[in-house]
């Protein structure tokens, strides 16, 4: 082939390929044009759904916070019921104790009165039989009715005092035994209340601060991944503004 034929087929070529070329520039600006309107409807949607994401988190915060709050006063009631619970229950057995060492009291002074009524029993005998024997005027009778009212009547004042005190003391010390093993249990369920009622305590505040946590949780979440939703699609939208401003 000639030089002068080459250069004929060269220029008809370029001829030839020219409007094919603008034609696809044409194609690449419209292109671009469509990723930029793209790009832009995905950025509107990012905002929506970084708005859902934020509603939805202030939802789950409120929701934690709630929850949490039920949750807490749930447990002071146990420790108000707890509590209130344990000092009923030592009320009464207090109630209980007290009747138990009154009726210590009562048979005390029944112990008093039977030693009193022993000893009345054994100083009217012995005044009897000396009167009787005093009557009857014999020496050796009234020395011995006279010896046997000397001893029943020591009998009779020891009855009413070391004896019939040793009687007392001894229901008073039944008493006071029954009345504490009444109590004492009465005693332990309000000290075990008001310890329950204190963990309970704690652990509403434990929960409630608890939730207080979840709920920054929630939102640093929801921030974050509403942020990373919205900058994906902003650097997106950027890139198709960089190409198209290219293509212009």
């Amino acid at each position: 082939m000639t030089p002068l034929r080459v250069l004929v087929l060269c220029v008809g070529l370029v001829i030839a390929l020219a409007p094919m070329a603008a034609v696809a520039a044409d194609d690449t600006a419209d292109h671009m044009a469509a990723e930029l309107a793209n790009a832009t409807a995905q950025y509107q949607l990012a905002l929506q759904q970084a708005d859902n994401i934020n509603a939805q988190t202030e939802l789950n915060m409120a929701n934690d916070r709630m929850i949490a709050l039920l949750q807490s006063e749930a447990l002071r009631q146990h420790q108000l019921d707890g509590t209130a619970n344990g000092n009923a229950i030592e009320q009464i057995t207090a109630a209980l104790a007290n009747a138990a060492r009154s009726d210590g009291e009562l048979n005390a002074r029944n112990e008093l009165g039977i030693a009193q009524i022993r000893a009345a029993g054994l100083v009217i005998k012995a005044d009897a039989t000396l009167a009787n024997a005093m009557a009857q005027g014999r020496q050796s009778e009234i020395a011995n009715a006279q010896a046997q009212s000397s001893f029943l009547h020591r009998l009779a004042d020891t009855i009413t005092s070391v004896m019939a005190e040793q009687n007392m003391s001894n229901a008073r010390l039944i008493a006071d035994a029954r009345a504490n093993e009444l109590h004492t249990p009465g005693i332990a369920e309000a000290a075990n209340g008001t310890a329950m009622g204190a963990n309970d305590l704690l652990a509403a505040d434990v929960v409630l601060a608890a939730g207080g946590i979840n709920a920054v949780s929630e939102s640093i979440s929801g921030s974050t991944k509403a942020s990373a939703i919205i900058s994906h699609a902003a650097a997106s939208l950027k890139n198709a503004q960089a190409m198209a401003s290219a293509t212009r």
